[in-house]
């Protein structure tokens, strides 16, 4: 799922009858039951092959990719790394140039002289992990014998649990599971020589662009290939031409067979963020307040971002990973909406929260530790919901609107670093000065003055209107009354006059030695000195403090009450994802999104070239693909004469699952997972039964591109194929 996290069945506390196979179990929770569930829709393989913390299994072939904004697997002896295109969007970006420009054209290595490093990129693999929940609960009673808890509290327990296990060599992370119910510390290794292999085109990788997201049907070729370097004596390494393919403990089977209708699948990986144990009131605030500033603010940033990017193949390549990275959530936030309205997930949520109130009401104890929680929540979130807008609305049009003036906060920022060292002057000797002017003559290639001119009208229309004034300074107020709150006015005077708006006056200011006063009467600064992030940030601190109510302790309050009932009750119950290795299974199937509409499971090329449209950038795709296509030589990707593109599975996925392996009933490779559908996009909320579902990329695309289509064969002859 493009930035896209997965996990859970709460649906058992709204769904008595609930499956099983819903959610994102850890991997220290595939029990017996569970397992002979599995085994019971089609999986051949024993447990242990599955998870197995004292051998080889499968989940060694599974990665974490930057630390798990994707997951990925190794599919080859030599260390060779799948994962989606869109995964690896940024760095065909960042390797892409006028002349070499990777993202339209694809990248392929024939031989790994080829191969393309990537600077600051990792591969993680789980080496183990350990139930740690009663040693962290005496740290925590001893640390609070000891005092007050301050800010970086787990932060000390953490080091703590780190030194009990000195002896251990792997890498350590503590993970809170339900609030801090249970504690795990997981073991990792990472590998920072991670280089690029191959990628198509953006018009096989990203076919049918923002049109096609989170829908169905899809037909993208949603992969890339990359290759996990290690030092000579096979142990983590950085970057060096002395480093040697990785030679992991287990990798992947490639299935050339396919998938039929309710075949079994399972998945593995990294699922960033699901927030299934949200109260009514916090998917209220994010239903009424943040998804509506989210797609409104961000949608007008993309109009204006693909205004310009339309008018030449230079504007588009500097704007073209920004724009991939924040159309996603704008558009998961419009669908969320959609979805938490269409299925009623708050009145859902509510009925939950009453069987709560019945569980907590039915023993003092229980009353006296969670008795106040729901009124708690109820009063917290209402109180705050105007502040919670008003940050909202400042955050997305100021602080992430126009670039050229949010460097302005880097700007003002050499100024407090002249005070902090009791200096009224400088020059490019000065290393924060040295570090502004590299930013911002930087950015001047990562972005286009008159885009940004746009956009920043835009943005400041928006934080005007929404914005009280009592959040202005009197200097963004004297600018106001200048401009007669023209911000088409204000915003010329800025870009025409400012020194970060223009490369020649940037060279120039930097040019000479210049004083704090200089870049105080700098035009951007009566922008960004208007407000900071701090002031909001207070407001709401001041507004918890009056109301006597911490949200944070009634949240933990409220996800120990749950889970403490799931377990009583004998639910499932899984943690809400949170980055770590997590298991979800189910079935491929289709869907009735909606009232006489049925969708089938798999597409095909002919979707392809069915949707080509050589006007819309999203939907052309060359002479070479097109020619290819028509051909119709799928070898041993085809199936009776159809090649066959995307297919849909009810796995429970969400963001950092985007890249995961799609296994069969054998453990063997069949997909990639790259999206969730529209009707899901409640689900890091609220799993649907019926309707969530993942879309993957068919391995056997995959494979005909890299052997057919790019020419590859020297990939496809390190794999094993079934």
């Amino acid at each position: 799922m493009k930035k896209i996290f997965w996990i859970a069945i709460l649906v058992a506390l709204f769904v008595p009858k609930a499956n099983a196979d819903e959610g994102m179990w850890l991997m220290s929770q595939i029990d017996r039951q569970l397992f002979e569930l599995m085994e019971k829709k089609g999986l051949k393989l024993n447990q242990n092959e599955i998870y197995n913390p004292e051998s080889i299994a499968l989940s060694d072939a599974i990665v974490a990719i930057d630390g798990g904004m994707c997951s990925g697997s190794i599919i080859s002896e030599k260390g060779l790394m799948i994962t989606n295109h869109h995964c690896a969007y940024g760095d065909i970006h960042s390797l892409s140039t006028s002349e070499h420009n990777y993202l339209e054209n694809g990248f392929w290595a024939m031989d790994m002289t080829q191969e393309m490093p990537i600077k600051g990129k990792s591969v993680t693999f789980l080496r183990g992990i350990a139930d740690v929940t009663d040693l962290v609960n005496h740290i925590i009673d001893s640390l609070d014998a000891a005092g007050p808890r301050g800010l970086f509290f787990m932060n000390k327990v953490a080091s703590v649990v780190d030194e009990r296990f000195q002896s251990n060599p792997y890498e350590k992370s503590l993970s809170s599971e339900w609030r801090g119910s249970k504690y795990l510390l997981y073991f990792y290794e990472t590998f920072s020589d991670v280089r690029l292999v191959g990628a198509p085109p953006a018009q096989i990788g990203a076919f049918g662009g923002e049109t096609d997201n989170w829908g169905w049907p899809q037909h993208k070729g949603d992969f890339a290939i990359y290759r996990v370097y290690s030092a000579p004596d096979g142990s983590p390494a950085e970057y060096s031409d002395k480093n040697i393919p990785f030679a992991p403990k287990r990798f992947l089977t490639v299935s050339s067979k396919g998938v039929e209708e309710n075949d079994f699948t399972m998945i593995m990986g990294y699922p960033g963020r699901t927030n299934r144990y949200s109260s009514s009131f916090e998917i209220k605030e994010k239903f009424e307040v943040l998804n509506p500033i989210v797609n409104s603010v961000r949608r007008s940033k993309l109009e204006v971002w693909k205004k310009y990017m339309d008018k030449s193949d230079e504007i588009r390549l500097k704007y073209a990973d920004k724009y991939f990275g924040i159309s996603n959530y704008t558009d998961y936030a419009k669908w969320e909406n959609l979805c938490i309205d269409r299925f009623d997930v708050i009145s859902k949520v509510e009925e939950r929260e009453k069987m709560l109130l019945e569980w907590i009401g039915a023993t003092p104890e229980r009353l006296e530790k969670y008795g106040k929680v729901l009124d708690k929540l109820q009063k917290g979130y209402a109180m705050k919901a105007d502040a919670e807008k008003h940050k909202g609305y400042f955050q997305e049009s100021l602080v992430r609107g126009a670039e050229f003036i949010g460097i302005g906060q880097r700007f003002m920022g050499i100024t407090r670093f002249l005070e902090r060292e009791k200096k009224d002057s400088f020059d490019l000797s000065f290393p924060r000065a040295k570090e502004f002017y590299n930013i911002a003559k930087d950015l001047f290639a990562s972005a286009d003055v008159e885009a940004d001119r746009e956009l920043f009208k835009v943005m400041l229309g928006y934080y005007l209107r929404e914005v009280p004034d009592s959040f202005y300074a009197e200097s963004f107020k004297t600018l106001l009354q200048k401009f007669d709150n023209n911000v088409t006015a204000i915003a010329d005077y800025i870009y025409d006059n400012s020194v970060v708006t223009d490369k020649a006056r940037l060279e120039e200011f930097f040019s000479a030695t210049r004083s704090v006063q200089d870049i105080l009467n700098d035009p951007v600064i009566e922008v960004v000195n208007t407000i900071s992030i701090r002031e909001f940030n207070q407001q709401l601190s001041s507004i918890e403090k009056e109301s006597g109510i911490s949200l944070s302790e009634q949240r933990r309050l409220y996800v120990h009450a749950m889970y403490e009932m799931q377990k009583e009750m004998g639910m499932n119950a899984y943690p809400d994802a949170n980055s770590t290795m997590r298991f979800t299974f189910g079935e491929v199937g289709g869907i009735d999104p909606r009232d006489a509409v049925k969708y089938h499971y798999l597409t095909t090329s002919k979707g392809i070239l069915e949707k080509e449209d050589p006007s819309n950038y999203e939907f052309r795709i060359g002479d070479k693909l097109r020619d290819a296509l028509e051909k119709e030589d799928w070898g041993r990707w085809g199936k009776d004469g159809v090649l066959y593109v995307n297919f849909m599975s009810d796995n429970d996925i969400t963001g950092g699952n985007s890249g995961s392996a799609v296994l069969n009933g054998k453990g063997e490779l069949i997909g990639l997972a790259f999206d969730g559908n529209r009707e899901s996009m409640a689900g890091d909320l609220y799993f649907v039964e019926g309707y969530t579902k993942c879309v993957n990329v068919d391995i056997r695309y995959v494979m005909w591109v890299v052997e057919h289509y790019a020419g590859a064969a020297n990939l496809i002859e390190e794999m094993v194929i079934d």
